[in-house]
Formats: C-alpha cells, sequence, structure tokens
C-alpha cells in the first residue's frame, strides 16, 4: 500500500507541475495583455496631444486669414461710405423734388388767382429781367464799379433786389 499513496504523491506532484505550468502560461498571457494595453494607452496619449495640437493650430489665424479679414473690414468700410453717400444724394433728390413740387404750386396757385395778380405778376418779371440786363450790362462792361461810389451803389442795390427776388 505504499506504493499507493507515493503514487498519487508523484501524480499530484504531476498535476501541480501542470497546474504550475499553465498558471505560467496564463501568466505570461496576462503580462503580454498588460503590455499590450499599456502601448494602447500610449499610443492614444499621442493621438490625443496631436488631435489637440491640430485643434489649436485650426484656432490660431494664419497670415492669409489675416489679411483677408482685413480685405473684408475694408469692404465692409467702403460699401458703409457708399451707403451714406447714396442716402445724402436720395436726400438731395428728395429736396430738389420738394422744390419743384412748391414751384408747380405756387405757379398753380398764381394762375387761378384774378387779372390782378397776373398784373403784379408780370411786374415782377419785368423789373426782375431790367435789373439782371443792367447788372450783365455793369459786369459785361468791364469797368471798375467798385471804385465809382454811385456805381458801386447801383450794382450792390441791384445784386440785392435780385437776391430777394
Amino acid at each position: 500500500m505504499e506504493e499507493q499513496p507515493r503514487e498519487r504523491s508523484e501524480a499530484g506532484a504531476e498535476a501541480c507541475e501542470e497546474k504550475r505550468g499553465l498558471s505560467q502560461a496564463a501568466e505570461e498571457r496576462i503580462e503580454d495583455r498588460i503590455s499590450l494595453l499599456l502601448r494602447l494607452r500610449a499610443q492614444t496619449k499621442q493621438q490625443l496631444l496631436e488631435y489637440k495640437s491640430m485643434i489649436d493650430t485650426n484656432e490660431e489665424k494664419t497670415p492669409e486669414q489675416i489679411m483677408q479679414e482685413k480685405q473684408i473690414e475694408v469692404k465692409i468700410e467702403e460699401l458703409e461710405n457708399e451707403i451714406e453717400d447714396v442716402k445724402s444724394n436720395i436726400e438731395m433728390k428728395s429736396l430738389a423734388l420738394s422744390r419743384m413740387k412748391l414751384s408747380v404750386a405756387l405757379r398753380d396757385n398764381m394762375e387761378n388767382m384774378g387779372p390782378e395778380n397776373w398784373s403784379l405778376q408780370n411786374w415782377r418779371k419785368s423789373c426782375l429781367m431790367s435789373e439782371r440786363r443792367d447788372y450783365g450790362l455793369i459786369l459785361a462792361s468791364k469797368t471798375n464799379w467798385a471804385e465809382d461810389p454811385a456805381l458801386r451803389e447801383t450794382v450792390l442795390q441791384l445784386e440785392k433786389d435780385l437776391n430777394t427776388l
């Protein structure tokens, strides 16, 4: 019977060795997996850093982008100035149109008035024409009207009358 315990112990030892052999293989596999995971972790960190640097460089503006932005700003300013010019042109045209409407309304109003107003209007027209003719003659004669006090007084009065009409 002594042989049986010995066989058992030998069988147990063989089984232990097999278990140890399996456990060493398992340990090696675990170590391989851990080293693989550590390598993957390092690669992932490196990729993350690369992506962050790419994002940062995309956020920074290149000289070309800065130039484009400046050109856009200049174009916007030019367009704003053009808009202001158009606005002032429209306003001037609107004022001219208002004056024309007022002139037409005055003419229509004068036409609708009686004959006594026609004589007044004709008198004003003839006075105005006469004053313009006299003023034009003095200027066309190229005389120095500023030196002659009487002539100077006449020119200044004609000018004043033309401005008030």
